[in-house]
């Protein structure tokens, strides 16, 4: 009882007078699937629940699909995220990929789509903790089929290059660029008053995150 009545604590702290700044988290999508919700007057009652994508298929016939699970223990919410693949028609899926709660108890994805040779699936897992205003962090994850790899990659380490530490902003991995690129986009983060924002993104920009060097250039500028 205690865990929930600081959950709704939480929760409720979520909310603010602008409509751009209202909490994300739902009970049906799978990149910020929560085991409450906001009803626009308070919150749900904690509840387990589950959400799966669509299936995806490559024009290599290799197929996705990932799931999310939402636990509660003694009040607790807790995410886990999958990530499923086949190798084709009539091929088992398999675990690719497993964020557990141990890391964020806040966790999701959105399924990208594959690479142009249709090798590599792009995908963006979103992360939180349900216990602080902290935010989302947003991470590009990729699965590369013949070697059998899935890897997360962090491109605020390269923003933070490119637009130096003192810089409020809030990325999103849109797609493919290239078989070995991807297009992310910065936007101005949603103002909080949890501390002072820095924000030096006034418009959506758009980057292009090369995941071998894992640098960032302007999309604008070409290869």
């Amino acid at each position: 009882m205690i865990t929930f009545i600081l959950l709704s604590f939480i929760f409720a702290g979520w909310q603010q007078p602008d409509s751009n700044s209202q909490p994300r988290v739902s009970t049906t999508g799978t990149a910020y699937l929560s085991c409450t919700a906001w009803t626009g007057k308070d919150w749900t009652s904690p509840a387990a629940r589950s959400s799966r994508t669509p299936q995806i298929e490559s024009p290599m016939g290799f197929r996705a699909y990932a799931e999310v699970k939402v636990a509660v223990n003694d009040g607790s919410c807790e995410n886990t995220t999958t990530v499923f693949v086949s190798k084709g028609i009539g091929q088992q899926f398999k675990i690719v990929y497993t964020k557990k709660p141990s890391d964020r108890n806040g966790n999701g994805v959105r399924l990208i789509g594959w690479s142009p040779n249709g090798e590599k699936l792009l995908a963006e897992i979103n992360l939180w903790d349900y216990e602080s205003d902290s935010g989302y962090d947003h991470v590009a994850l990729v699965y590369d089929i013949p070697n059998n790899v899935a890897k997360e990659f962090h491109p605020d380490n390269a923003l933070t290059r490119h637009f130096g530490s003192n810089c409020d902003y809030e990325l999103s991995v849109e797609g493919w660029k290239t078989n070995q690129e991807a297009i992310i986009k910065v936007s101005k983060s949603p103002e909080t008053e949890e501390y002072e924002q820095h924000s030096c993104v006034k418009e959506p920009q758009r980057f292009v995150f090369d995941l071998q060097k894992e640098t960032v250039r302007a999309e604008s500028q070409g290869h």
